[in-house]
């Protein structure tokens, strides 16, 4: 008996990190392409594919919806039910409007993709937690990319972060 309460004393710090890296725990608003206020915990219960960058980027946001829309299409072949977030790395100029716009010209317009924007201190806090490195050159915002699938915890599951991964791989 002693020794289960001594692995349950040492197990609780463990579970209480992990937790906190669940991204469904993340409290602060965010508003989607729809002028609307979401919450990251709507999604708690829910897979989720995932990916950060901004309305208006040219070079890897190009692969990654390229990505995203072959994982859209392995999912739907697989009869997957599963959603896909885009959040912005920049929240200065990324409005709904924007993302209105995004949505069109990259047809993503199914009701399973959600393109929401945060403040500043909360995509920053977003990115730490999901290992998504961006930075400001001149007016221009530069990002790694990556792809990554949580699980129905909002916790990381699977990620790809090579242009040559493959993007099947998150569904498997």
């Amino acid at each position: 008996m002693k020794a289960l309460l001594l692995a349950l004393a040492l197990l609780a710090p463990w579970a209480a990190w992990c937790a906190l890296l669940s991204l469904y725990n993340v409290p602060y608003p965010f508003v989607n392409d729809k002028d609307q206020t979401v919450h990251l915990s709507d999604w708690r219960g829910k897979p989720l594919i995932l990916t950060m960058e901004h309305s208006t980027c040219r070079f890897s946001c190009s692969i990654s919806i390229s990505k995203l829309k072959t994982i859209q299409a392995l999912a739907d072949r697989e009869k997957i039910q599963i959603d896909f977030m885009i959040i912005s790395i920049d929240p200065r100029n990324d409005t709904p409007e924007t993302w209105r716009q995004f949505r069109e010209s990259r047809e993503v317009e199914r009701s399973n993709w959600h393109l929401l924007t945060g403040n500043e201190a909360t995509t920053n806090q977003v990115a730490n937690m999901l290992g998504i490195k961006y930075w400001y050159m001149d007016e221009h915002v530069l990002h790694d990319f990556k792809i990554l699938r949580l699980n129905a915890n909002g916790e990381i599951e699977k990620m790809i972060t090579d242009y040559d991964d493959e993007p099947g791989s998150l569904l498997q």
